[in-house]
């Protein structure tokens, strides 16, 4: 469509968002800007040489630079961002003030639907669209579950249940660190937003462990995560009586998260130690990562999603399982394909009028089947398994 898409920030996914603009956008350019140049212009060139065009341009820009943020968003018609998620919100704001398009993978969902979504009609007035948490969970995982509930003439129940793992788990957490560490700790504290009885509540985080065996992997453990919802209960509150998400680990990984959080190295509040002050958060972000990076490992992510309800006046049940490896031919790995192809399937819906105008909550971008079936159109497999249940006479 001959429009200039920009993302901010050219890490682990938006390199994985800048090819899939170059295979599917037909965009005029992608600027893709990091606060190092180097970097930048090391994954455009890398992006360039796999779709085989000169159509990624690298920049240097600082996130925290509001005139340089400014400026970036002006000379696009499409912005995603691809920084940490604590940046997104100031991002959102500026792109509202810059009447920009603007998406994120992640962002803090009680402050887009209770505070940002007041200023909802400047976005109308500016025929923009901003769109919070577009990446995996929240995500596509989100929008399985709806496709899944499209399916029906009543729902009653979507359970989704999503990990990033590495092909091969090693000690001592069998995890393989594939994103921002303050981002996974984020996500291991707090509470997690669910329905219950068709209301919105808050349940603690890795309290809940279930088994769940999986065709291909086998055994794995989940356990609730927060951010993983969305603004999804919001949406679906009074449509859905139970709505939950939660987090795929290989056995034994929760059981050592948890003791790390019971003693305290999750915490945020400082310690003193000697004659300094340090926050024990801060150290895990400092010490773990370089344990679990793993960067000759490969990863894998795999997803299942079920929901129960009537159709035709039947009981109904659905599933969808999904799985996807690090890819040798480009060399993106599963965590960057999912969540950067994700994102740039919304960002194009925003650029063609398929999303609506405003601040809309990810939910409300498109049908559970226009997502899905642009998904598939990028190589991926979901299996669907459908059972209609015979009512008795």
């Amino acid at each position: 469509m001959n429009k200039t898409y920009a993302i901010l920030g050219a890490g682990m996914q938006g390199p994985a968002v800048a090819y899939d603009l170059a295979r599917f956008a037909n965009p005029a350019k992608i600027l893709l800007a990091d606060l190092h140049l180097n970097i930048a212009q090391s994954k455009a060139e890398r992006v360039n040489h796999l779709v085989g065009k000169p159509i990624v341009e690298p920049m240097q820009i600082n996130a925290m630079d509001d005139a340089q943020v400014k400026a970036f968003f002006k000379s696009a018609d499409m912005v995603i961002s691809a920084v940490p998620w604590q940046m997104n919100m100031r991002l959102s704001e500026l792109a509202l003030e810059c009447q920009t398009n603007f998406l994120d993978m992640g962002n803090e969902p009680d402050w887009f639907w209770y505070e940002f979504r007041k200023r909802n009609q400047e976005a109308v007035d500016a025929g923009i669209s901003i769109v919070p948490d577009c990446g995996l969970a929240p995500g596509m995982v989100n929008h399985l579950g709806l496709y899944c509930m499209e399916k029906m003439d009543r729902c009653d129940s979507i359970t989704l249940r999503c990990g990033g793992l590495p092909q091969e788990p090693k000690p001592p957490l069998g995890y393989k660190l594939v994103f921002n560490m303050i981002g996974v700790i984020s996500e291991y504290t707090g509470e997690a937003h669910v329905l219950r009885e068709g209301k919105n509540a808050f349940v603690p985080t890795l309290d809940d462990v279930e088994i769940l065996e999986d065709p291909v992997l086998g055994t794995l453990e989940a356990a609730s995560t927060s951010g993983g919802t969305s603004t999804a209960t919001y949406t679906l509150e009074g449509k859905v009586r139970t709505y939950d998400y939660k987090t795929l680990r290989y056995p034994g990984h929760w059981g050592a998260i948890r003791a790390l959080r019971d003693l305290g190295f999750f915490e945020e509040q400082p310690v003193q130690i000697g004659e300094t002050h340090v926050s024990p958060r801060d150290v895990c972000v400092a010490v773990i990562p370089p344990k679990i990076r793993f960067p000759e490992d490969k990863d894998l992510i795999v997803v299942h999603a079920h929901a129960e309800g009537i159709q035709n006046d039947r009981p109904y049940k659905i599933s969808l399982h999904f799985i996807d490896y690090h890819n040798d031919e480009t060399g993106f790995s599963a965590m960057e394909r999912v969540t950067g192809f994700a994102a740039s399937i919304i960002a194009q819906g925003i650029v063609n009028g398929q999303v609506p105008k405003g601040l809309i909550p990810y939910e409300q971008t498109m049908s559970g089947h226009d997502y899905l079936r642009e998904f598939l159109r990028r190589g991926f497999r979901v299996r669907e398994n459908v059972i209609h249940e015979l009512v008795g006479h």
